[in-house]
């Protein structure tokens, strides 16, 4: 794959079928924050081409594809994760990668540094009215394990092969919340990575107007 430069906004789809329906959400969130005049950077997981992680593989040394996602994390402020569900989890591309970017790489002492201190938005849908967010569930525990602060504009769309007309997300409702995310992504670019997250939601609604709280 085409390595992707380092962006304030990274997203990325932990896809394991042609065509997903989150790959194509997240592409629509990218276009929007672009819209906002912010540079973002892209990247399907799968395109890594990870091994499946192991111990003993990192003892020869973090694989390219990990070293690449961590310089990617570690220059990002958003991280725009999109969340295909696989029997109520997530999908093995995505933990794997998120597996192997918490690993300590060159100069790092602990794992997840390449995580810690930024913040993240959800993306997820499904065929089903479920709309993927049991999977999106333990995908925000697994990213507040790592120092990462995920807000709560989370879109997550049901029914979505509905959505979509041809290539064309047609449904106004998933539309309006991606635009909506899109504001929150931007807004969240003026607090200093480092700080945020060790901030309470108070005083971060105090540095950022209309910021609403997490319930």
């Amino acid at each position: 794959m085409e390595s992707p430069e380092p962006a304030p906004v990274l997203c990325m789809t932990g896809s394991i079928v042609t065509g997903c329906f989150v790959s194509r959400l997240v592409q629509v969130e990218a276009n929007l924050i672009r819209g906002q005049g912010v540079d973002v950077a892209t990247v399907e997981l799968d395109e890594l081409d990870l091994p499946v992680f192991h111990e003993r593989i990192e003892r020869e040394g973090l694989p390219e594809g990990a070293l690449l996602l961590k310089r990617l994390l570690a220059r990002a402020r958003v991280i725009v994760v999109g969340a295909p569900e696989l029997n109520d989890g997530l999908t093995s591309v995505l933990k794997n990668a998120i597996d192997w970017a918490s690993r300590p790489g060159p100069g790092e002492q602990h794992r997840g540094e390449s995580f810690a201190g930024a913040s993240a938005v959800i993306i997820s849908a499904s065929k089903h009215v479920h709309a993927g967010i049991r999977g999106a569930d333990l995908l925000r525990n697994c990213l507040v394990s790592l120092g990462v602060t995920v807000l709560p504009e989370h879109v997550a769309v049901p029914r979505a092969p509905e959505a979509f007309h041809g290539s064309q997300l047609d449904d106004a409702d998933a539309q309006a919340d991606l635009q909506g995310m899109a504001l929150a992504v931007v807004a969240e670019l003026s607090i200093p990575r480092r700080e945020v997250h060790q901030m309470t939601w108070a005083e971060r609604a105090a540095l950022v107007p209309d910021r609403g709280s997490s319930t």
